[in-house]
């Protein structure tokens, strides 16, 4: 028998949605918004590329309410207005799908449902095999053995089966289930107390809608038969509001469905006017300018070259710097080469340390002479006159601090650039080239292979390297060109040149620097804890009645539950679990919960603090040489990598204090300087709310002040302060009632009333937040003080728990954000401090809202001071800003 020829018809309003919330926040030079555009063509080239349709259509919603609005005016009452910035995008969607030369069906009064519905009947009867792209589970009522669903952002087909596993009925059936259980997302009302499972259990019983009250008496829940009669003309109206229609008055025939192929002068002019240069390269329309073919890229090899080299680029108003090394770990890297570029296409690579078949004494012929060539360079990269821009300087600045030379001249990094545009994006050089010029780099395994057959760059030939590293200073400049003038015009200007720029030679020097580290001590603290294990250990056994292995959940499952016969708590995919939230409940009821909490923290904190940071230690420094991540955390918050040291324990043991392992060198001291309830202080300030900046202006303990509020008595006990805390904390993260609960072991009905009565005696703090979620509502991000952006994409989404999440989001974030650039801004200043005053003491932690210093002997004083002023006037607020400072031999004792 001949296969049903196939037909692929895509739910095109339900992409535009998906498309838009997908893609974080983007628009071309103009200011044109292209962010549904971009998802919406991605996931259509998407269906062209893996489906290859031979015909095709797309169906759209229209501005014109449906007929389902004349039935019930409530219908789809509760859906926001789509974004301002979607808005604009509809037609360009439209004018897109022309350019692929795709026939596009929809007709006032209808939603593109009816129109697929009555595509795909139509298209089943005349003996065509259909597939309906789409993610709208109300369109599982046309499965059939010959139409399926398709939704390709899960990747996942929809036949029978697959209806059954969703709603336990027949596809047919479907729409009978909706009617009972109702929509949420379209406000279809149902019947009130019927949720998918006894819909599901209804239909199965009496087969539909009609059978149910056809045999109402049948139904023995006298409760459930009572509403379902009472609702009977609900329940019919439901079902007609959420039956597709299937005989909308379309006209067309199947040759227009057929799929040709795009109009590719129309799809290269919309792209270009789009400014989609990856999907102008992925078609093989990328503009010349941007395609980097007709580059020059020179491999400097003499010393009088470089020396006129370097006398053409210092005339430049702009150097891009990249550096070649044989690690990414900096005190273990050694210089392979240097490429300089300040003009697009035309880059030089500077080979110093290439060497032969993997020995660094077999040395490259016609590269440079490694002593000559830093004394030409040192002046070059040492004048602050010669700007510079990079890509991830911090790593460059280091490099060539570790050669001798110490960068100066930094005016712009792209890896910032990128992460201030749009701080969820990948900020890697190869993900913008891809992104802004629309090229792919050269990438490092083309050069040095992969697998157990790769070489150090080091050993790669002078012609490839030189075609590698060049390219990487060329995209470096070009991206700088796209990227520099967006930050230039944007509210982010000052916070880009006058704190992210800067911070960048302070976290490099930070870096370089390290902490010291007591590494016999740490080495004790493995042999304790590793004793402290075996005891609890034993103890468990004991408890137990027999040995297990008790890092297995299976074993420790058995043991708990049917052994010592405790009550489950949890079950996961795999079985019952046996987290740490569950042995916290269940300890009241044995010992041996308690023993295997504890054996688990000694265990963490044995493989990954202690073992974890004796491996980080550099033999060659004694010091732990953290990586400070400015590029990662959407916030604008500093992160820490290799080791974390944003994430050592305090308090789980004063036996085992990670952080007095961080030590002060011989006749230093560590200093740590503390801000005090930043997030708090910075609400008050927000907020403008009286009571709280006149709780901060007289220096009174913020807990106990809100505590009196709360419970409204002149003291407080120390329970009433910590929920007290609690509540001021949980506000500035947008915590609800239920996770209050959940915090303080109370009910969510008890929650709601502390936040309610916080609220009534901060008021200012209630209108302040619900404003920062208006307003991010409005515009789709969060701002801080300074100007920096987080685009937030569902704060208007049509799930519920994706728009709440993301006005939590709004919340915190100019609060949090705000710290984050309040702290940025105290270390530039008092990095400029201490280099201006020539001190010796060094900044060398950044941790939340805490710096750590190494301070030499007798500087104390002075650096206390210094550190004080700057941190405390880094930012003007209506209330103070206040530093806890303490001295220590250790990073502990200095808290």
């Amino acid at each position: 028998m001949k296969e049903r020829e196939r037909i692929i018809l895509i739910d095109g309003s339900g992409y535009i949605f998906r498309a838009y919330y997908a893609i974080g926040r983007l628009s071309n030079s103009k200011g044109v918004p292209t962010n549904a555009v971009y998802g919406f063509v991605n996931m259509l080239m998407k269906v062209l590329e893996d489906e290859k349709p031979t015909k095709l259509a797309i169906m759209f919603d229209t501005a014109k309410p449906s007929f389902r609005k004349e039935i019930y005016d409530d219908y789809k009452a509760n859906r926001q207005k789509p974004p301002e910035d979607l808005i604009p995008q509809f037609d360009l969607i439209q004018e897109v799908v022309d350019c692929f030369g795709i026939r596009q069906m929809s007709l006032e009064g209808f939603e593109a449902d009816d129109v697929i519905a009555t595509v795909s009947t139509k298209a089943e009867q005349e003996g065509f095999r259909v597939e309906i792209i789409t993610g709208d589970k109300d369109l599982m009522q046309l499965v059939t053995d010959n139409t399926t669903l398709y939704d390709t952002m899960k990747t996942k087909r929809i036949g029978a089966a697959e209806v059954f596993e969703k709603f336990q009925v027949r596809p047919d059936q479907v729409v009978d289930v909706l009617a009972l259980m109702g929509d949420a997302s379209d406000n279809i009302p149902g019947v009130a107390g019927v949720g998918p499972k006894t819909a599901a259990e209804l239909i199965a019983a009496f087969g539909s809608l009609q059978g149910i009250y056809e045999n109402l008496d049948k139904i023995k829940q006298e409760k459930r038969r009572l509403v379902l009669t009472e609702q009977k003309p609900q329940a019919f109206l439901s079902q007609k509001l959420a039956t597709v229609h299937r005989n909308v008055p379309l006209t067309y025939d199947w040759e227009e469905l057929n799929y040709r192929g795009p109009h590719r002068d129309k799809l290269e002019s919309f792209f270009k006017r789009m400014e989609f240069s990856g999907l102008l390269k992925r078609f093989g329309m990328a503009e010349k300018q941007e395609a980097l073919g007709g580059s020059k890229y020179e491999t400097v090899a003499t010393l009088e070259r470089l020396r006129s080299v370097l006398g053409e680029l210092s005339k430049e108003p702009l150097v891009a710097v990249d550096t070649e090394t044989t690690s990414l770990q900096i005190h273990q890297a050694q210089l392979v080469g240097i490429s300089l570029c300040a003009r697009s296409g035309q880059a030089y690579y500077l080979p110093i340390g290439h060497y032969l078949f993997g020995e660094p004494t077999e040395r490259v012929a016609g590269q440079l002479p490694e002593k000559e060539s830093k004394a030409i360079l040192k002046p070059f990269f040492e004048s602050p006159d010669i700007a510079k821009v990079g890509q991830n300087l911090k790593y460059d600045i280091q490099i060539l601090k570790k050669w001798g030379i110490e960068l100066q001249g930094m005016r712009a990094d792209t890896l910032i650039e990128s992460y201030l545009l749009d701080p969820d994006e990948p900020h890697g050089l190869d993900a913008l080239a891809m992104k802004h010029l629309g090229h792919k780099n050269i990438s490092y395994e083309d050069v040095t292979g992969s697998g157990k057959g790769q070489i150090s760059f080091a050993e790669v030939g002078l012609e490839k390297a030189t075609q590698y590293a060049a390219e990487d200073a060329d995209v470096t400049l070009r991206l700088h060109e796209k990227m520099g003038p967006l930050i230039a015009a944007s509210p982010m200007r000052e916070l880009y040149e006058s704190v992210e720029v800067p911070l960048v030679g302070v976290l490099a020097q930070m870096e370089f620097h390290g902490i010291l580290v007591d590494e016999p001590c740490l080495k004790r603290m493995s042999s304790d804890l590793e004793g402290d294990m075996a005891v609890t250990e034993k103890q468990i056994y004991s408890l137990a009645g027999e040995t297990f292995n008790i890092q297995s959940p299976k074993q420790l499952s058995k043991i708990l539950f049917e052994k010592l016969g405790l009550p489950v708590v949890k079950k996961t995919k795999t079985g019952v679990s046996t987290d740490e939230s569950v042995l916290m409940e269940l300890r009241s009821k044995h010992a041996i919960c308690d023993a295997i909490v504890r054996f688990r923290e000694l265990g963490k904190l044995r493989s990954t603090y202690v073992e974890g940071l004796l491996s980080q230690i550099q033999p060659s420094t004694h010091r732990v040489h953290s990586n400070f991540n400015q590029a990662v955390a959407a916030t604008g918050r500093l992160s820490s990598s290799n080791p974390n040291l944003q994430n050592i324990p305090i308090g789980v043991d004063p036996k085992y204090e990670i952080r007095s392992v961080f030590i002060a060198p011989s006749g230093a001291t560590l200093l740590s300087a503390d801000y005090s309830q930043i997030e708090l202080r910075l609400l008050a300030d927000m907020s403008n709310d009286k009571e709280l900046i006149r709780a901060f202006q007289n220096d009174e303990d913020v807990h106990a002040f809100t505590g009196k509020l709360i419970f409204g008595t002149p003291t407080v006990t120390p329970e009433q302060r910590r929920i007290a805390k609690t509540i001021n904390f949980g506000v500035v993260y947008g915590q609800t009632p239920y996770g209050l609960s959940q915090t303080l072991g109370i009910s969510p009905h008890q929650a709601k009333e502390f936040i309610d009565t916080y609220f009534a005696r901060y008021s200012g703090v209630q209108r302040a937040l619900r404003d920062l979620a208006e307003e991010a509502r409005k515009v789709g991000f969060a701002s801080t003080r300074l100007g920096r952006r987080r685009f937030i994409p569902e704060i208007n989404s049509q799930n519920r728990m994706r728009r709440e999440m993301a006005e939590r989001t709004a919340i915190n974030t100019p609060l949090q954000g705000t710290a984050a650039d309040l702290i940025k801004v105290a270390m530039v200043r008092i990095d400029a401090r201490i280099r201006r005053e020539a001190l010796k003491s060094r900044m060398i932690l950044q941790v939340h809202d805490e710096l750590v210093f190494e301070v030499a002997g007798g500087e104390e004083s002075k650096v206390e001071s210094l550190v004080r002023t700057e941190m405390e006037s880094a930012m003007p607020l209506k209330v103070p800003l206040k530093v806890d400072v303490g001295f220590g031999a250790n990073w502990q004792s200095a808290k």
